[in-house]
């Protein structure tokens, strides 16, 4: 017997950090603290941690970011990765221990933006996906640079490690999927079925049968779902909106999508029936995360968070 779909209940929170003139700077990365009870938000105002799930201001986050493209927590919880930089001109890392946000790291190893970090299982090395069309990795406790892989013809918008030695996969501008051996540098494979560029990658949670399953998210519209390890692509949706940033729900059960027309897009990923098609923000959203509670965060456009409740429902 299958799970029982997803039910999604919108619950809606004031925009967060409005100027002067009314606006804010749109919410571009969001990440969970590992206990739950926070979340670090990122955007052109900076960082701030947010209690969960009243959404409270608890602090900002000292940061040189001019632009926040992602937010990522070690999987050990002892570190939260922030990305961005300023374009055209460099490239910033900043690592911070968690839970105190004390600054360990600032380096800056490219010349040009970072849009996407992903964390190794065992948290002792990192990747970072570059405009410069460069994918880096490196090592965790110190912040510098092991290994440069390249390849794409254009900037790199995503990355995420498959679990133990089944490589790292990468996506960006060129419309390509690649999967990369992390210890030769080597490109094994070259996925190209997306026709535009490729906004987000995401790892299938644990319970998943096979080969790792990675989704990626393109502004073609589609969501499309890999076998990353065998060069299968396993099943594809195609949506009213391009979707900018993708999910999963802790349990594998379901996709969250963020859409360029604001709203919330949840799909199953075994038959790729969209389950809910939910409003979520005035303009764009370009961020989402599942919460450790089992709801959803969106962000996007204007300095907008909306909060998004999950419940279980009999089929």
């Amino acid at each position: 017997m299958r799970a029982a779909p997803l039910v999604l209940g919108l619950c809606l929170l004031g925009a967060a950090g409005a100027g002067a003139n009314g606006a804010a700077p749109p919410i571009t990365a969001l990440a969970f603290a590992p206990d739950g009870k926070s979340v670090v938000v990122g955007s052109q105002a900076g960082l701030e941690v947010r209690t969960w799930p009243a959404l409270n201001r608890a602090r900002s986050l000292a940061t040189e970011l001019v632009h926040i493209h992602d937010l990522a927590f070690a999987p050990d919880g002892k570190t939260l990765a922030a990305v961005g930089g300023a374009p055209a001109k460099s490239g910033t890392v900043e690592l911070y221990r968690w839970p105190d946000g004390e600054l360990l790291h600032r380096t800056r190893p490219y010349r040009d933006l970072i849009y996407a970090v992903g964390w190794r299982a065992d948290s002792a090395a990192f990747a970072t996906a570059s405009a410069d069309r460069s994918v880096g990795i490196h090592d965790a406790a110190s912040a510098k640079t092991i290994r440069i892989l390249e390849g794409h013809s254009r900037g790199v918008l995503a990355v995420v490690f498959l679990p133990g030695e089944a490589g790292l996969v990468t996506a960006g501008i060129d419309e390509s999927v690649r999967l990369w051996d992390v210890s030769s540098g080597q490109l094994l494979r070259t996925l190209s079925n997306h026709t535009r560029p490729v906004h987000g990658l995401a790892l299938r949670p644990r319970g998943a049968e096979g080969p790792p399953q990675v989704a990626s998210v393109s502004d073609d519209r589609t969501i499309r779902l890999w076998q990353p390890t065998v060069g299968r692509l396993m099943r594809f949706v195609r949506l009213e909106s391009a979707p900018l940033a993708v999910a999963w729900t802790a349990d594998g059960r379901a996709l969250l999508t963020a859409c360029k027309d604001g709203r919330l897009r949840v799909i199953d990923p075994d038959t790729v029936e969209v389950l809910e098609d939910l409003p979520a923000l005035d303009g764009v959203a370009y961020s989402v995360a599942a919460a450790p509670d089992g709801s959803v965060l969106v962000g996007g456009q204007n300095g907008q968070l909306r909060r998004l409740v999950v419940k279980q429902s009999p089929r």
